[in-house]
């Protein structure tokens, strides 16, 4: 199979399986080299076709520890569709058993930038896409890479890739006995290494090649151990606590949800239907990034929970309708800026927007087929299935300090109630949803309208309206005038619509941030926190546990290192600091 982009072959025609044994799985020392590594980190600078991955995948289910965990690393400017994989590896279908199908079933959108995967118990897969010049300055290893893969196109036929800051970053994430390989012997690529600290060696190299090369970082910190956090407890039973702790028990930790109330997700989580969508913007930012992360990793996780568990999970897609100038200049600006596959995103005049939605639109839309609606409150109980929660409990400070190795803080807005989080900009946002019946007559919604409000197709409940959006509001009490101005704002962009009846609504207390934009991160010793996920916590709160994770176990982030910094709780303490120089 041929590269159009780099006119290259992805790998051997001879036997592509056996030139990654003897490239890059020999060239390493693969699997002596694990050995007594509790996480073993490889970084591979060219996915393709994922043949790499899939040997090393296999390799390590036949060779490792129980106890041992695996964490690959792979970049790819230009990922090929599962077709086009599926195409291309179908001679190893068996050879790769059931592994190659669940690489398939979590195989992320094409949207540029970090997705997380979790293949089973031990392995990990972070596959990035993105230009590896652009990424590989965002990869945070804490204990640093152990192996690399050099793979990609021949130096020939893809300079670019085989540049110096390439060889830079190896160095900063190296660690003292790093090992890579590679198929090329050029004399960039050997001159790059030798500059920053790898020894150089050449051996033979596979089919028709005669060289390869691989070698050892001497240049760097040793090796570290790794300490990991045992037992954490989670103050909050909503979705950043709930979703906290699913991530925390996939990766070995044994989490204690505590819930101050006698029932899971009582707040702004407790909505029986919510939609997930990233937050658009015009521009890409590390703040669009983390948002494309987070959207894509929970397709994924939903995707994967609803096979076992009722979540009403319902992969609809969503229209946001442009309904003014200055939406249509937004949309217009993420579909070039963002750089998603046009699968993932693309724009619909009113003809193409009313055939996909069911009913007519006056107006044209981005659509985001990937989009879709979970229950919240049904997502709480399915991330905590047998899982330690205790509810009525609000533990003090000395009962955390005795039994937990760790604290995270997801509360909400109630974390400010708490000294360490007193001078946190959070406030609470309050939100009413209408559940209503529509006249099916002239109205058979098939997927969410976005227009400032939202419209989900009819479920259960109902068709669910939303939302209001008042910080200057505290109760939860369901209003007949907020059922009103939702329905006001539904009729300004559907004005055909007929409904019958107002069948019920709930009212949340979301919790925002003064820049609308989470916070999660670590705070002090053993002290995290995760909230301000306002209105896109489905996607956020997932994403933001994924990331306290990484921390804990000391594990490779699963975000950029931009996104990680505009995340994290202290951002704003700093900026203070510099208005006041």
């Amino acid at each position: 199979m041929k590269s159009m982009q780099f006119d290259d072959i992805y790998f051997s025609p001879e036997d592509g399986l056996a030139e990654t044994g003897h490239v890059f799985i020999g060239g390493n020392g693969l699997p002596a080299a694990w050995v007594g590594h509790d996480i073993f980190t490889i970084v591979e600078t060219g996915f393709g076709t994922g043949l790499n991955f899939l040997a090393a995948w296999q390799l390590f289910d036949r060779s490792a520890q129980p106890d041992q965990k695996l964490h690959y690393v792979s970049f790819e400017k230009y990922p090929l569709s599962w077709d086009e994989i599926f195409r291309a590896l179908a001679p190893w279908h068996t050879e790769f058993g059931g592994r190659l199908d669940r690489l398939r079933a979590l195989y992320p959108l094409r949207v540029p930038g970090f997705h997380r995967i979790a293949l089973s118990e031990q392995v990990t897969l972070t596959l990035i896409f993105d230009d590896v010049n652009d990424a590989l300055p965002q990869l945070v290893v804490p204990y640093g890479v152990d192996a690399w893969f050099l793979d990609g196109f021949a130096p020939s036929k893809n300079p670019d890739m085989w540049s110096d800051l390439l060889f830079a970053q190896m160095a900063r994430l190296s660690h003292g006995g790093s090992t890579f390989a590679t198929f090329t012997v050029a004399g960039v690529v050997r001159r790059g290494l030798e500059e920053v600290g790898f020894s150089i060696e050449k051996k033979k190299g596979f089919g028709r090649k005669n060289e390869m090369l691989r070698g050892t970082f001497n240049a760097g910190r040793p090796l570290s151990c790794k300490r990991g956090i045992k037992k954490v407890a989670i103050i909050g039973g909503g979705l950043a606590g709930s979703a906290t702790a699913f991530v925390l028990k996939r990766r070995g930790v044994h989490p204690v949800v505590f819930e101050k109330n006698e029932i899971l997700a009582s707040g702004a989580s407790g909505n029986i239907c919510g939609l997930y969508n990233p937050r658009l913007s015009a521009q890409r930012t590390p703040e669009s990034d983390f948002y494309t992360a987070a959207f894509a990793q929970a397709v994924r996780t939903l995707s994967e929970l609803q096979c076992g568990y009722d979540i009403d999970f319902n992969p609809c897609g969503s229209l946001h309708l442009i309904t003014s100038a200055d939406r249509e200049k937004k949309f217009s600006s993420a579909l070039q800026n963002w750089g998603w596959h046009k699968s993932h995103m693309h724009l619909l005049d009113s003809e193409a927007a009313s055939q996909r939605a069911g009913i007519a639109l006056e107006n044209g839309a981005l659509c985001l087929p990937d989009s879709g609606t979970v229950s919240p409150v049904a997502l709480c109980h399915a991330y905590t299935d047998d899982l330690e929660v205790r509810l009525g409990a609000k533990p003090n400070a000395e009962d955390i300090s005795c039994e937990f190795d760790a604290v995270v803080f997801a509360n909400g807005a109630a974390v400010t109630e708490f000294s360490l989080f007193a001078d946190l900009p959070i406030h609470t946002v309050r939100g009413q949803v209408t559940h209503f019946e529509a006249s099916h007559e002239t109205f058979d919604l098939r997927m969410n309208l976005c227009f400032g409000g939202y419209l989900s197709p009819q479920r259960a409940g109902g068709h669910i309206l939303g939302a209001t959006f008042q910080r200057w509001m505290e109760d939860s009490d369901v209003k007949d005038e907020d059922h009103e101005e939702n329905f006001l704002r539904l009729s300004a962009a559907i004005p055909q619509l007929k409904f019958q009846a107002v069948t019920g609504g709930r009212t949340g207390l979301r919790s925002a941030s003064k820049d609308m934009f989470p916070i999660i991160g670590h705070v002090a010793d053993n002290i995290y926190v995760s909230t301000a996920h306002a209105s896109h916590g489905i996607i956020s709160t997932l994403a933001g546990a994924h990331m306290l994770a990484d921390i804990m176990v000391g594990d490779t982030q699963s975000l950029s290192r931009d996104s990680v910094k505009k995340l994290a709780p202290g951002r704003f303490a700093e900026r203070a600091a510099k208005k006041g120089k």
